[in-house]
């Protein structure tokens, strides 16, 4: 529901500002008053693309607002939470134009395509007149509104359920065909790399030490030469080698033992344990060179490193993780033979939720069928009252791709007088009868719904009892919503629970527009003008009383 709608810097209109509440609202002015400004406003601030000049005279921004009560649509919250938009249970939308027809959209001051601005607005605001693109002229709203009519929520819900499942189990098994046609297609590529890694044995770690060997191999010699000397410095007599030096100053050094403090004979000991390792190192340098080396072995090393090589690069891995590749190869081809029993699990899985989904969804075709014949004889009963006596509606159930709603797609098709061919509603010309019939369907389709209606021309060419008639739907319709009605019919007029009076004004020989709430006396004397024209007489004051009271 709308609470506030400011307008600024459109057309005529330099401010307004605009307090609605719940049920009929009703809008009238003399002809040219400004009417269709406000209607115009909407219809941007639903998404509408900007068209022709809004208003550039005098070089400030046209800006829309609109407060707007949320606390009943759950959907539009699901879509302010994926958008990430905080709100509480009013919003803000907000459209902004520039001199030069350029426009941004803001919904709680967070920028919004106009795509997203039309999708969250359908559900908070519906207009009914010859040029809007929204309600009955959207072909995608009818299925919706016959659905709501039949009142068969809990089978829609199972509907979708199984649709959801549905999407869910295609989406496994194809994803499991695609797996497995992929490893099918690539089986004799993995049986040969199979075979290659296996012959070749990799084992993680040897790329490592191959290297090593290769090394030490290639400089065997350089390795033994530096060896040699570095132990004959350590043995020799002469001049005396470390070993040689270790134990002459440990002598010594032991000579004087019981002379020296704790501190100093800790020293020595440590000094004796030096002797100790150096003398084992030695001996592991004799150790490697005693060693018998297979310098005949360095081609095969060389060989070893240089397969490694090239199948790592093959592979695309590295040389040490070549183990690990043999064993993912061995494993793809072992799941061929598993992923096609789970693909004939998948699918079997897939053809049982899809005679559920197609069995739930031929029986919401029935239900719409049988909805559909009641829904035109209640519709087609309410034309005459709504001076439509020659038109005649039929709502056409036809097949189309499955979806969340079914196998079905629904048009409302109308026909206005005998001669003509039955059509689509959004091929109606005429703005008064297409608002009218938006009425009959609204007052006899919806149970509930809480969006705010719009209605612009529902009373073009229409008077008397016909007028009342359109009234009285109007006031039923906003018995549980919000209903803005522009009009012209002191009938309609009368029954609203809000008015609002749109004035021009002369200022500053400025022409700008106004809007008035009125009640009392001041919206008698407006019905009052409405009956009888500008000049207001005692017997149209007493009508436009009796009208209101009745």
């Amino acid at each position: 529901m709308i609470r506030h709608l400011s307008i600024n810097n459109l057309m005529l209109i330099d401010k307004i500002d605009m307090d609605f509440g719940i049920g009929l609202c009703v809008l009238t002015g003399e002809t040219g008053a400004g009417k269709s400004m406000i209607l115009e406003s909407l219809e941007l601030l639903s998404g509408r693309r900007v068209k022709g000049n809004i208003r550039s005279d005098n070089g400030k921004k046209t800006v829309i607002t609109a407060l707007v009560e949320i606390s009943n649509y759950s959907l539009i919250k699901n879509q302010l939470d994926e958008l990430d938009i905080k709100f509480e249970e009013e919003i803000i939308i907000k459209r902004i134009i520039d001199c030069d027809g350029k426009s941004k959209a803001l919904i709680n001051d967070s920028l919004v395509g106009l795509t997203t601005l039309k999708a969250i607005t359908s559900k908070l605001f519906e207009i009914h007149s010859q040029f809007s693109e929204q309600g009955l002229l959207d072909n995608s709203t009818h299925i919706t509104t016959l659905d709501d009519f039949g009142c068969y929520q809990s089978e829609l819900k199972k509907l979708s359920e199984k649709w959801f499942e549905l999407r869910t189990a295609e989406k496994n098994y194809c994803e499991e065909r695609s797996r497995f046609e992929e490893i099918k297609n690539k089986r004799d590529e993995f049986e040969i790399y199979y075979k290659e890694l296996r012959n070749f044995e990799p084992k993680k770690g040897e790329y490592q030490k191959l290297q090593e060997k290769k090394k030490l191999l290639q400089n065997s010699r350089k390795i033994n030469e530096n060896l040699n000397q570095i132990i004959n410095n350590f043995i020799r007599e002469d001049p005396p080698g470390i070993e040689k030096l270790f134990s002459k100053n440990l002598l010594m050094l032991n000579q004087i033992r019981d002379l020296l403090d704790q501190t100093t004979l800790n020293e020595i000991d440590k000094l004796d344990s030096i002797s100790f390792e150096a003398s084992e190192i030695c001996k592991t340098f004799e150790n490697f060179l005693n060693q018998e080396l297979d310098h005949s072995s360095l081609e095969k090393v060389d060989d070893r490193v240089s397969n490694y090589r090239k199948l790592s690069e093959k592979h695309l891995t590295e040389p040490d993780l070549l183990e690990s590749k043999l064993i993912e190869i061995k494993n793809n081809l072992e799941l061929t033979e598993e992923s096609s029993l789970n693909i004939e699990k998948l699918a079997q899985n897939f053809k049982s939720i899809q005679k559920e989904y197609l069995d739930q969804s031929e029986i919401i075709s029935n239900l719409r069928k049988e909805n559909a014949e009641i829904l035109d004889n209640k519709i087609n009963s309410e034309f005459p009252d709504l001076k439509l006596e020659n038109a005649c509606f039929k709502t056409i159930v036809s097949d189309c791709e499955n979806s969340e709603l079914g196998k079905d797609k629904v048009v409302f098709n109308i026909r206005t007088n005998p001669k003509s061919k039955m059509g689509e509603i959004k091929s109606i010309s005429s703005g008064g009868e297409l608002c009218r019939i938006a009425l009959a369907i609204k007052v006899t389709a919806e149970k509930e719904n809480s969006s705010t209606m719009v209605f612009d021309e529902v009373d073009s060419g229409i008077g008397g009892a016909v007028s009342t008639a359109v009234g009285e739907r109007l006031k039923k319709l906003g018995q549980n919503r919000q209903v803005l009605v522009v009009t012209h019919s002191p009938q309609v007029a009368s029954l609203g629970v809000h008015h609002f009076l749109v004035k021009k004004k002369l200022q500053n020989d400025s022409t700008s527009i106004d809007v008035i709430k009125i009640d009392g006396h001041h919206k008698t004397n407006e019905i009052a003008r409405m009956l009888s024209g500008k000049q207001i007489t005692n017997e149209a004051v007493e009508a436009a009383r009796k009208l209101i009271e009745s």
